[in-house]
């Protein structure tokens, strides 16, 4: 390919006479080949995290109360969790502000028939639901004011918004807030939604590394989330369990968990009236308790394309459920475990193992839209043999994902849950 250019600048210059098009066209060709090449891939890989924090805006926090943590964050975190924070405070009035609306479109109704609705008691459930959305806030206002108080914020320190779009964040929404409510739910409530994944993740964890090997072990939770999957991976009793989460706002309630010290209730499905069979059923609380943070687990906020491991392991396991397919670059995840976890000359690494399970269900920029064939050819390539992989598509094989089981709608997925090591493995499993 190489000489290829040469020979295209030659043809183009017989072609072109006195032209710039011979030099232009080779040079976008040359540049083209050199962004395919693996080699510019790693390098572009490697300086990524370099370049985002040299695009960090300067310091604009001079109060001496703000955390050493917060300050080494990069300008994106930072607004991460300023804006997850504001919006925590602010659930309230923009939840309350969607009732009104409901208040507004209810008035377009005839006399007769707002009577009718007004007998049944429609108003009065309108009413119920802004006062279980003043709960929620007391709840959430706890949180806020946890994390102000962890990273020393103070009012001045919320400017910095004001100058710093945070347009691409993903924790600026209350939509984002009532994600957060429903993951609470489904992590830390006396609901059974998650426990599939848990017992996939732990059979699977259990046949990859012996109990004698897990002091040697280090498991990353990518994606964590509320942290559910993370802590009872730590409660096993591996070496150190990473638990990496890019939302500043579900890090944010991660963290309360582990703080709060008394029973509280949530009220996740108030904001909506959709499906309910009655006021009762959308009036339900779910309650979460107090819990205690395993010694070897620690909470990052962080990019899992570039998140690294500091301490050294023999045994390192990727863990990703409902996870792979949030990715606006599919590929960027896939190298990502294979960095985390490929035994080589240049690390302690020994076993390399990666555990999935989940669904597909792209987002609207998703660069490569792969089906489950198509990954597990890819993570043949790259180096990874399964030693478990299954599709789960049955009804009795689907698993909910923040559903009311007691509502007229109900979300289901299928899952493509697998097992994979590394071909340098040092241990050999036995493959499909």
């Amino acid at each position: 390919m190489v000489v290829f250019v040469p020979i295209l600048y030659y043809i183009l210059s017989k072609l072109f006479v006195n032209s710039s098009v011979p030099l232009l066209t080779s040079v976008f060709v040359t540049t083209n080949m050199i962004s395919r090449t693996n080699l510019f891939a790693k390098l572009v890989t490697s300086v990524n995290p370099l370049l985002s924090k040299l695009k960090a805006k300067p310091n604009s926090f001079t109060s001496s109360s703000v955390s050493e943590t917060f300050l080494g964050l990069n300008d994106d975190f930072k607004l991460e969790l300023l804006s997850g924070i504001r919006s925590l405070q602010a659930y309230e009035t923009h939840s309350k502000s969607a009732n009104e609306r409901r208040r507004k479109l209810f008035r377009l109704l005839s006399w007769r028939q707002q009577n009718l609705c007004q007998d049944v008691g429609y108003l009065n459930k309108l009413k119920s639901i802004d006062r279980l959305i003043d709960l929620n806030q007391q709840v959430l206002t706890q949180v806020a004011d946890f994390s102000q108080n962890l990273y020393g914020l103070s009012y001045s320190d919320f400017q910095y918004l004001k100058s710093n779009s945070p347009a691409n964040q993903t924790s600026n929404s209350n939509y984002r807030v009532i994600e957060a409510l429903g993951h609470l739910k489904r992590d830390w409530s006396e609901n059974t939604e998650i426990n599939p994944l848990l017992s996939y993740i732990s059979s699977s964890l259990n046949n990859v590394i012996p109990e004698e090997n897990r002091g040697e072990t280090c498991v990353v939770v990518a994606g964590s989330g509320l942290g559910r999957i993370a802590h009872e991976v730590a409660k096993v009793g591996f070496g150190h369990v990473h638990a990496v989460e890019y939302s500043g706002l579900m890090h944010l309630c991660n963290q309360f968990i582990y703080a709060n010290d008394k029973p509280i209730n949530i009220y996740p499905y108030v904001h909506s009236c959709s499906n309910f069979v009655d006021t009762e059923s959308q009036s339900r609380f779910d309650t979460i308790n107090p819990i205690q943070k395993p010694n070897n687990l620690t909470l990052n906020l962080d990019d899992f394309r570039y998140f690294s491991i500091e301490d050294k392991f023999k045994n390192v396991v990727v863990v990703s459920a409902f996870f792979i397919d949030t990715a606006e670059n599919l590929i960027d995840y896939f190298d990502s475990m294979q960095k985390l976890t490929a035994p080589s000359r240049n690390n302690a690494i020994e076993n390399g193992y990666w555990i999935n399970i989940g669904p597909l269900k792209y987002g609207t920029a998703a660069q490569a839209e792969l089906n489950a064939e198509e990954i597990a050819k890819i993570r043949h390539k790259m180096g990874w043999n399964d030693i478990d992989y299954n599709n789960c598509v049955k009804p009795d094989e689907l698993v909910g994902y923040i559903t009311d089981k007691e509502s007229f709608w109900q979300g289901y997925y299928g899952v493509s849950q697998w097992t994979s090591q590394r071909k340098e493995n040092k241990v050999k499993l036995r493959c499909k």
